[in-house]
């Protein structure tokens, strides 16, 4: 049995699926042909993973109800050709019951879910195939953020700056960058600066000179962020203006590394 969130994820996935297939449709009725793989995928994954859990949530028997009678009308459809309005109604209905379905599976288990954008999702995806450590940490950087309850974040903030550090080393291994025509180690430097990194990886790309500049002045931002959130353990004397203040900091921290990470990653 798949895990109720999981499941939870991937039958909302079928439902974008299906409305999409229903969509583009170009006559007025819609083939069974279409949907019905679809259509039994979400019941299936329903009444299999999802449906077992809700039960176990108290007093959650009218959702369970909706949703049994949404997902059997759907089911009805897709047996015969059906005008797209038919679907689109019953899939109108689903969607806000399955994200409460979500909140209650949530709420039971007490812990926290991870709710990702785009950007997020592909960066983790990304890493997962080329760095699986540095994916690791930047889900756990997630967690944290998501929990909000650190009472320090420099863990987090140093979880974060290793993986671009990680990401940018990757990209610009020391002696290819070294290798490269013109370069010059910077004064005091015994190797090549993570700003130099990543010029290297932007110019290897034909990248324009403002993105590479505007890379370099994030990647400035980042290590001041950092440092500043170190510094400001021992320069806050209240705990609660602290943590607030910090958290604020490192959802600003994050922003900066999720557009730098987007940039070197090449994701759109």
């Amino acid at each position: 049995m798949t895990d109720a969130l999981t499941a939870l994820d991937q039958i909302s996935e079928d439902v974008t699926k299906l409305a999409a297939a229903i969509n583009s449709t170009r006559t007025k009725s819609v083939s069974p042909l279409a949907v019905q793989p679809l259509a039994r995928a979400i019941a299936r994954g329903y009444f299999e993973s999802v449906r077992p859990q809700l039960e176990e949530v108290q007093n959650r028997a009218g959702l369970i109800e909706e949703i049994d009678f949404v997902l059997q009308g759907i089911l009805q459809l897709a047996t015969m050709p059906r005008e797209k309005q038919a679907y689109i109604g019953h899939i109108s209905e689903l969607r806000p019951y399955l994200l409460e379905a979500t909140i209650d599976v949530m709420k039971a288990r007490g812990a926290p879910h991870l709710v990702l954008s785009n950007t997020e999702r592909a960066i983790l995806q990304t890493l997962l195939k080329m760095l699986p450590s540095a994916s690791a940490s930047y889900e756990q950087a997630l967690r944290d953020i998501a929990a909000g309850s650190r009472v320090s974040w420099r863990g987090t903030a140093t979880e974060l700056r290793e993986v671009l550090r990680d990401v940018i080393d990757h990209l610009a291994p020391d002696d290819k960058v070294v290798a490269a025509v013109g370069f010059q180690l910077e004064q005091g430097q015994k190797s090549p600066t993570q700003k130099q990194k990543v010029k290297f990886i932007l110019r290897a790309r034909r990248s324009s000179s403002a993105a590479v500049a505007v890379a370099e002045m994030s990647l400035s931002t980042v290590e001041e962020a950092v440092a500043a959130l170190a510094r400001s353990t021992y320069q806050r004397g209240s705990v609660s203006t602290h943590t607030a203040a910090n958290g604020s900091e490192i959802r600003n921290l994050k922003r900066y590394i999720d557009a730098l990470l987007a940039e070197l990653l090449e994701i759109a």
